[in-house]
């Protein structure tokens, strides 16, 4: 995770919000500026069709004219969503499906066919495993997609379908309903609720080496999956990346009350470089865009969702329109890694390799993980034997001593001692040294083993031979 950076394959992008800012001249002005190679934007389905096979041509216009004011090269995402009453059973809630897919696919055509080729990506819903956005099943959404697919590609072969962002289980259970062949690429959102964590931090789902969806480095959960339902080489555009700048206090989730919602307008700045920092590391060349969300602020209140804007409400600039500028232009120019994917350093102190012993047999080990600290310590003695030290306090550096007498009863000759130590977040790190047993000394019987007490003497907590 180290890599020297180059500059970021991942392309660059916006998101822009399609009302006021679709006509003022500031907004124009920013792009013009910095010069990013996506925006996107939201069609929602029943302020264009209001009534089935009815369009408000006023609006496609809206559309056509801010996309003609773009950057020359500037590529388009148009995320298209929220089902018309007319179309869900008169439901008042545009998270309701369709009673009919194709009508969604006659609206998706239609939009293709007026926009000339102009939109790039035609991005299916969005987050629709949030209620907020989407009320069916992931089956009834399976069914959307593959309405959706072939009506875009029929009226222009060469747009790209990305599938909304889902959650893993959601997108799981989408390769499950036979999905797979109705996108070409995933979105992922890493604009969490109350973030105020750095691209760098990450947590591990317990008990797997699984990045948490709720921080940045989560989408590679995501490829993941898709890698094991044989689609690892489809592209993922993170169609939503951002921090908010929002004084408040946290009030939603597990951490409610217990933390802000946002950062400082120089740490959203940071964070910004940061995140594309990481996307620059070559591991993650799926990913092919990342686009801020979002361009200015929606609102004038401290609610989290009207501050992750690079510019302000009355579109004066934060410290992090002019890093969304840079990175724009010039590309990736930070070095740290992103994120310290490294297990714990391990040191064998004692026996020392292909050290000669008899009787019992002194072990002692020490590991060190200055970053993200030490969680334990396991000493494998033989194939039924294992010792393990837990630190509660996750130290960067942490020692596990023991006499072994049960080392007396090996057969003579190689036999091998593994160390496996953890770290906080989960990173793994092994090391192993051989030994020689040479057979056993005068007065070794008054040393077999290692007894339960003389362990809970030494602090350690001895493992069945299961684990």
């Amino acid at each position: 995770m180290a890599c020297a950076s180059v500059a970021s394959a991942t392309e660059v992008g916006i998101n822009v919000t399609t009302t006021t800012g679709f006509s003022a001249p500031k907004v124009t002005a920013a792009l013009r500026a910095s010069k990013p190679a996506w925006v996107r934007v939201f069609i929602v389905w029943g302020v264009i069709e209001p009534q089935p096979g009815v369009y408000v041509t006023q609006q496609i216009q809206t559309y056509q004219q801010f996309f003609d004011s773009l950057p020359a090269g500037t590529k388009v995402d148009a995320d298209v969503v929220g089902t018309p009453a007319w179309a869900n059973g008169g439901s008042s809630s545009i998270a309701t499906p369709p009673v009919n897919d194709s009508a969604y696919a006659t609206f998706l055509k239609h939009l293709v066919n007026a926009f000339h080729g102009r939109v790039n990506a035609w991005e299916i819903w969005n987050e629709e495993a949030s209620p907020n956005w989407w009320t069916g099943t992931p089956a009834q959404f399976a069914s959307l997609l593959a309405a959706a697919y072939p009506a875009i590609k029929s009226a222009d072969p060469r747009a790209m379908v990305i599938l909304g962002a889902s959650d893993p289980t959601f997108l799981g259970q989408l390769y499950t309903d036979g999905a797979k062949d109705d996108f070409d690429a995933v979105a992922v959102h890493t604009d969490t609720s109350c973030d105020v964590a750095s691209p760098y931090d990450y947590e591990y789902n317990q008990d797997t080496t699984v990045v948490n969806q709720y921080f940045f480095l989560g989408f590679t959960g995501i490829h993941a999956l898709m890698a094991a339902n044989g689609d690892g080489a489809k592209p993922i555009y993170m169609t939503e990346i951002g921090w908010s700048t929002t004084p408040a206090e946290c009030t939603t989730g597990a951490w409610a009350g217990q933390k802000l919602a946002g950062v400082t307008p120089q740490v959203q700045a940071t964070f910004l470089q940061q995140a594309y920092h990481c996307l620059a590391q070559p591991q993650f060349s799926y990913v092919k865009a990342a686009m801020w969300f979002e361009l200015y602020n929606v609102g004038t209140t401290t609610d989290q969702l009207d501050n992750y804007g690079l510019l302000n409400a009355d579109f004066s600039a934060k410290p992090s329109f002019d890093a969304f500028e840079q990175e724009s232009r010039n590309g990736d120019q930070l070095t740290a890694p992103c994120g310290d994917f490294n297990g714990p350093a391990i040191k064998i102190v004692h026996p020392t390799p292909d050290l000669r012993y008899s009787g019992k047999l002194r072990i002692t080990v020490t590991a060190s993980s200055p970053a993200n600290g030490v969680r334990w310590i396991r000493i494998r003695l033989s194939k039924n034997t294992l010792v393990q030290f837990v630190s509660k306090t996750f130290p960067a550096k942490f020692s596990g001593s023991l006499v072994w007498g049960s080392a007396s009863k090996l057969t003579p000759g190689p036999h091998w001692i593994t160390v496996t130590v953890t770290d906080k977040l989960g990173n793994m790190s092994s090391k192993r040294v051989r030994i020689w047993h040479v057979g056993t000394t005068k007065g070794a019987k008054r040393h077999r083993h290692v007894t339960h007490a003389a362990l809970q003497a030494f602090g350690v907590a001895l493992a069945p031979p299961s684990l």
